[in-house]
């Protein structure tokens, strides 16, 4: 528990830094270049996560192998999957390089891109293609971190790095006329320090773990064990890809790419509320797969009914305040845009967290009992349902960007209502009904926190930032109060005001 609660708190401290520093970019780049390209920052990382598809084939599973073999001290067979995820890896950026050259060489036949920038989006993707094969190309270094439920020594550096990454585009924005792929530059500048990182952690953590220079060392039953269990997850990723993944391309090719720019805006607290979810998820995965390789199944159970509520107890407050304050928000961040079309856009690509806040860790239990494969179908049909909804209602309807950003949100909520729950729950032999009342206790929950919310936010005037991080600080401090009674029983309490007793005292 203590190990999963510093990579809690570390996982959130990177979260909150990325939060800063993408609102300083924005509406920087917007400013200085148009909201345009602001846009395609976006669209050029959507494009790697299509590309990530076929990685994911082989990769998304790695880690649960790896750390199985590892823990179960078969260092062995730990190094063949993980060199041989590195050849197969290496395979796959031999196979996707050419494609990306092509794509970047003929961009303006394939988006619609305004030609005073088009140079600029071109080095921008150039930039953003080459930290993908970077990454990809490298040896599988985050597995040591996830085996060793050591997450703290990523997400600290990559606190660190994205810091680095705001003075580095601070600077050349300063001193040289903006551009559009200084973006792109500085996160290249990164990828190479948080690599070294990777590497540092890898030798320290587990030494054991080596990439054979003598010999090559793979073997092809393995990837394809490998692709066989992680193939599941890149139908996922194709089902997600479809749910939300296209909404830009979508719009850039069917609406306009002005109107891009403005869903990109609109995305951006969705898109980190889904951050904050990941990074609350992902600190309690290593746990989760080190009880169920261990065959402690009780505390598997237990550990993720925790992880449930903790999860709930965290989001349910920045989403309140999304609701109440994004009008404020919209407002001082980007004031030549229209505040009202980005607070519904973001109020409506957010409402799915009201219902799953908590019981979306019931994801992570596909893969970690291997049972990933109709999960997969399930969200592909679905993402291919929304993907229709959404051309039918723009050719139908005047609902226009509305559609694309709500239809995959209901979709997916229907997703987690009939299948995640009760299936989740049957792999692990437990009853569905106190998840299905968990997400009850969640809605009346939000409803509180935002009838308090608004009336906090009714005695304030905010009229500039400062007004507005005072507001912001007494909404989510009442609201977090609130959901430790709601939340939290009595001996988990009892422990958390002692813990804190405790570290003031030390202080």
């Amino acid at each position: 528990m203590k190990r999963t609660a510093i990579n809690l708190i570390a996982s959130i401290a990177a979260m909150i830094t990325n939060i800063i520093i993408g609102f300083w970019i924005s509406p920087y780049v917007i400013a200085h270049i148009g909201i345009e390209a602001n846009g395609f920052i976006t669209l050029a990382n959507n494009f790697i996560t299509y590309a990530s598809l076929a990685v994911t084939a082989l990769n998304s599973m790695a880690s649960r192998f790896i750390a199985i073999e590892y823990i179960n001290k078969d260092y062995k067979r730990a190094n063949l999957y993980y060199n041989s995820v590195f050849w197969g890896n290496l395979i796959i950026v031999a196979i996707f390089l050419p494609g990306s050259i092509l794509l970047v060489r003929y961009l303006e036949l394939v988006v619609n891109v305004p030609n005073n920038i088009l140079i600029d989006v071109k080095i921008l993707f150039s930039f953003i293609f080459l930290n993908f094969f970077l990454h990809t190309g490298a040896p599988n270094w985050e597995c040591s971190t996830f085996i060793t439920n050591r997450l703290d020594r990523v997400y600290v550096p990559n606190m660190l790095t994205t810091v680095f990454r705001c003075l580095f585009l601070f600077a050349v924005m300063t001193l040289f006329q903006p551009r559009v792929w200084y973006v792109g530059l500085a996160s290249s500048v990164v990828l190479v320090i948080t690599l070294v990182i990777g590497w540092y952690n890898t030798k320290t953590l587990t030494p054991e773990l080596y990439i054979a220079h003598d010999r090559i060392l793979c073997s092809w039953k393995v990837i394809k064990e490998l692709v066989g269990a992680g193939i599941w997850n890149s139908i996922s990723s194709i089902g997600s890809m479809l749910l939300s993944g296209l909404d830009l391309l979508i719009c850039n090719v069917f609406i306009g790419s002005t109107e891009m720019g403005i869903l990109a805006l609109g995305k951006l607290l969705p898109s980190y509320m889904q951050n904050f979810s990941m990074a609350i998820f992902n600190a309690f995965n290593p746990e989760l797969v080190i009880n169920y390789a261990s065959g402690d199944k009780e505390k598997l159970v237990h550990d993720l009914k925790r992880a449930m509520k903790i999860m709930s107890a965290l989001l349910s407050v920045p989403l309140c305040g999304l609701i109440v304050m994004s009008g404020d928000f919209f407002k001082l961040w980007v004031p030549s845009q229209n505040p009202h079309i980005l607070v519904r856009l973001t109020v409506v690509m957010c409402m799915g967290y009201s219902v799953t806040s908590g019981t979306q860790i019931l994801n992570c239990v596909f893969s970690t009992v291997n049972k990933v494969r109709t999960n997969s179908l399930i969200i592909i049909m679905c993402g291919a349902i929304s993907t229709a909804l959404v051309f039918v209602l723009i050719n139908t309807t005047n609902l226009g960007i509305y559609a694309i950003a709500g239809v995959s949100v209901v979709v997916d909520l229907f997703r987690m209502q009939v299948y995640t729950v009760p299936v989740a729950t049957h792999y692990l032999e437990i009853d569905s009904k106190p998840f299905y009342r968990h997400e009850v206790f969640c809605l009346v929950d939000l409803a509180f926190l935002c009838a308090v919310a608004m009336m906090i936010r009714q005695c304030f005037t905010v009229n500039n930032w400062m007004d507005f991080i005072l507001v912001a600080g007494i909404v989510g401090s009442t609201c977090m109060v609130i959901n430790i009674f709601f939340y939290l029983g009595k001996e988990e309490r009892k422990s958390l005001f002692e813990t804190m007793r405790r570290k003031i005292r030390r202080k």
